[in-house]
């Protein structure tokens, strides 16, 4: 009886006191890839390297243009990254999904990712901007309260270049930090799948689509309604960037010049809701309108613009 009293008495102590167990850690070491993108173009990219060493590999997928970072997902740069050791890679909203990774996604706006070290919750997240709303602020303070250590990825630190950071702890809570260079020796293998992704990635976004005689604006525009089977198109004055004057395009100058991630849904649509849409939202007409109309307009849940005219 008195051995069965003690026993509940040292589970009731041990539920009440789970404050007071401090883990064994002293740091925890993050190796700060910065972009992936601009990683494999390095002679030794740092992804061919980091799979053995200790820490959290973290690495960011911000492109620019951003539909730069769908067309590496299609290519198959995510199931590339499983073989590398990332732990952590901070991803545009846009970026396509994928079901078959073995690391944590972090959306490039306000997202956050909190993982177990032995014990202390570690934190990263991502804010990529300076004046926050109230929804901002709740999920900073949100983020604080489940985790012992919280790393804010600002603007100012998110393309420095590749180091490694040491968080200091003690008592649970952050002391210090450092910051030191980081290099590795890549490992062959993967060194030689990076090397190939990177040049199948240059093939594609150099090969040349010709415009037929056309102003680049007209052929993406005319090709789209043809694809799609619409005679009229409403977009936004600012879908194109920049004037095109060749009679051909790559597709890298395709990405930087016009807006790709945009959506676009079709809809039926008589002449005054065309009329009444384009001046209340200031978009522009392609095409001949006429009583009865299929539209191509905006839409944030519709079919990416690119996919529209390019096949890939």
């Amino acid at each position: 009886m008195r051995l069965r009293f003690a026993i509940i008495l040292i589970i009731l102590f041990l539920i009440n006191c789970p404050k007071a167990y401090k883990p064994d850690v002293e740091s925890i070491e993050v190796l700060y890839l910065s972009s992936l993108h601009d990683d494999i173009y390095r002679d030794k990219p740092i992804l061919a390297g980091i799979k053995e060493l200790h820490g959290f590999k973290v690495g960011h997928l911000k492109t620019n243009p951003p539909f730069l970072s769908i067309i590496m997902g299609r290519l198959g740069f995510y199931e590339l990254l499983n073989n590398t050791g990332i732990d952590f890679v901070v991803a545009d909203s846009l970026t396509f999904w994928t079901d078959n990774i073995n690391y944590f996604l972090i959306p490039e706006s306000m997202g956050y990712a909190i993982k177990n070290h032995e014990g202390i919750r570690f934190a990263i997240l991502r804010k990529d901007k300076d004046i926050l709303t109230i929804d901002d602020e709740i999920r900073i303070s949100l983020v604080k309260q489940r985790s012992d250590v919280l790393w804010i990825i600002e603007n100012t630190l998110i393309d420095i270049s590749p180091v490694k950071i040491n968080f200091f702890i003690k008592d649970r809570g952050l002391t210090d930090t450092t910051m030191t260079v980081l290099s590795v020796e890549p490992d062959s293998s993967l060194l030689f799948k990076i090397k190939n992704f990177k040049e199948m990635l240059e093939q594609i976004l150099n090969k040349k689509t010709f415009l037929d005689g056309k102003s680049f604006k007209e052929y993406i525009l005319s090709s789209t309604a043809q694809d799609e089977g619409v005679n009229v198109i409403l977009y936004p004055q600012h879908l194109f960037m920049n004037g095109i004057k060749q009679d051909s395009v790559s597709l890298r100058e395709i990405l930087s010049n016009i807006i790709c991630e945009m959506r676009f849904t079709k809809k039926t649509m008589d002449k005054e809701q065309i009329q009444n849409l384009s001046t209340e939202r200031k978009y522009e007409i392609w095409g001949k309108v006429g009583k009865n109309n299929s539209v191509l307009l905006p839409d944030g849940f519709g079919t990416y613009l690119f996919d529209m005219f390019y096949e890939l």
